[in-house]
């Protein structure tokens, strides 16, 4: 009994220290900056990913994550997406973590070693990351309580 007050008590912190609509305000910036911070660099010289389909993809990554957070923080009211609030919430924040995570895999990859990879696309798989444990846990916080069910030995 003392083990599950415990936890109990571990549980109520942990839901008081981490705050998703915080969290998401943190990933939002961290995409918005990694998609144009540099991907690539050779050199002296260094690119963002702008001009290409994954870097596109982050940006609007970074867009939906934005999106996600006015709709969390009750910034953006619409009557669509009230209805729908928990797949709303959840999974617009999905999508833009995961567009963004896609995108700067990708680059990476097809990057190649002609380049060194820059600190713009770590800063976009962290913030994708960051997005989708985000977006985990508004969806958890929404799920309704699953009742106790006392079970009788006879």
């Amino acid at each position: 009994m003392l083990q599950v007050n415990r936890e109990m008590a571990l549980r109520r912190v942990m839901e008081e220290v981490i705050k998703p609509k915080f969290l998401l305000g943190i990933a939002c910036i961290f995409m918005l900056i990694g998609s144009f911070a540099p991907w690539e660099t050779l050199g002296e010289q260094s690119a963002n990913a702008l001009g290409h389909w994954q870097g596109m993809i982050a940006f609007i990554g970074g867009l939906l994550l934005l999106l996600g957070m006015l709709v969390n923080y009750k910034f953006l009211k619409v009557k669509k997406l009230e209805m729908q609030d928990l797949l709303t919430n959840g999974g617009i924040v999905a999508l833009g973590s995961l567009l963004g995570i896609i995108g700067a895999i990708t680059y990476g990859v097809e990057l190649g070693t002609r380049a060194l990879l820059g600190w713009g696309l770590f800063i976009t798989i962290l913030a994708g990351v960051l997005g989708l444990f985000v977006a985990y846990e508004i969806y958890r916080r929404n799920q309704p309580e699953v009742p106790k069910v006392a079970w009788h030995v006879d």
